[in-house]
């Protein structure tokens, strides 16, 4: 949600998750790895990456986990170099990754903006976007830093706990600004 918040505040926006999709979707760089390192039951009929499958087994198993990441993270961190090199002096660049701190994606940035909702809000929210169940949601955040040591880390923090887009705008609409008188 947030993302659609910079972005309709003029904003360039690179989602590594959106990003990572993309790359295990048909056709993309990711997808003979991971089927390669995790079997072909990981592939989809499509030629993507099964990733309700690929999610159970890498967020079950540590080691699963670091395979993946070996092979996803440095496709992910290609594509977003060549983002960053085609950003124009001026222009407001938003990079949003829910492991940015866990994977070392918070470096040479201007500054980290930390969108925080409650856990409960979280779980909830994942499992009505992606269809997961509780235990996947909760999976996926205990393999994150948690939410308050992101805030303390960060330059800026939103609060996203309401289910009301409007209010996360406003306060998206209000940092964008103050980086705008920045910028002059």
């Amino acid at each position: 949600m947030a993302e659609r918040c910079f972005r309709a505040c003029g904003c360039r926006v690179l989602d590594v998750d959106e990003t990572v999709r993309a790359l295990e979707a048909p056709g993309g760089r990711a997808v003979a790895p991971i089927v390669a390192a995790f079997g072909p039951g990981m592939a989809t009929p499509e030629g993507g990456v099964d990733r309700r499958a690929l999610g159970a087994l890498v967020f079950a198993d540590a080691a699963a986990r670091a395979r993946l990441e070996a092979i996803v993270l440095p496709l992910a961190r290609e594509e977003t170099a060549a983002w960053r090199a085609a950003a124009r002096p001026g222009e407001i660049s938003v990079f949003s990754a829910a492991t940015l701190f866990e994977q070392g994606w918070d470096v040479g940035w201007d500054g980290i903006v930390c969108v925080l909702a409650s856990r409960g809000t979280q779980v909830r929210r994942m499992m009505a976007a992606r269809g997961m169940t509780r235990a996947e949601a909760e999976a996926r955040l205990d393999a994150q830093l948690p939410a308050e040591e992101k805030a303390r880390r960060a330059t800026w923090t939103l609060r996203n706990d309401a289910d009301d887009p409007a209010a996360l705008q406003a306060q998206v609409q209000a940092l964008v600004a103050h980086w705008k008188q920045l910028l002059v």
